[in-house]
């Protein structure tokens, strides 16, 4: 970000033309990404929360619902995912549960449909994929056997 063809440091706020409430702040050191970036609602509660520090995504990323039910956590190392990465729908109901390493999935990652069912659920180790990844309509042999 510059200003007069210098490195910006300092606050940047948006407002919502309606009402001239706050929608967003955002802030920087020497003309990059810096600190705690927020979003509001147009009723003024907060909807997003961030951090930038020198120019790369650090530490969480948290989001709300207008209502402030979770929307979605996500956590930052250097710029890249590291750790839990969570996503609710607009319900509460958790459809994402992933975990990263250095930018890249590791670990146990689980996807639900809006009703909690697995959409869903495998483990990535040492870069390969186990167990259900959720690509195709699959249906167990028992449940296609045995329905009536």
């Amino acid at each position: 970000m510059f200003k007069n063809e210098k490195p910006y440091s300092g606050y940047i706020y948006s407002l919502y033309p309606q009402t001239n409430d706050t929608m967003e702040v955002k802030c920087y050191y020497l003309g990059k990404e810096h600190g705690n970036w927020r979003k509001y609602s147009i009723k003024g509660t907060l909807t997003e929360s961030r951090f930038f520090v020198n120019g790369a995504k650090e530490g969480e990323l948290k989001a709300w619902w207008p209502d402030g039910k979770r929307k979605l956590d996500y956590h930052f190392q250097n710029d890249e995912y590291e750790g839990n990465y969570k996503e609710w729908n607009y319900n509460g109901q958790l459809i994402l549960n992933l975990n990263y390493h250095k930018g890249y999935e590791e670990g146990v990652e689980q996807m639900f449909y809006d009703n909690g069912n697995i959409r869903a659920n495998y483990i990535i180790k040492n870069g390969r994929r186990f167990g259900l990844l959720g690509t195709k309509n699959c249906v167990n042999v028992s449940d296609s056997i045995f329905k009536n």
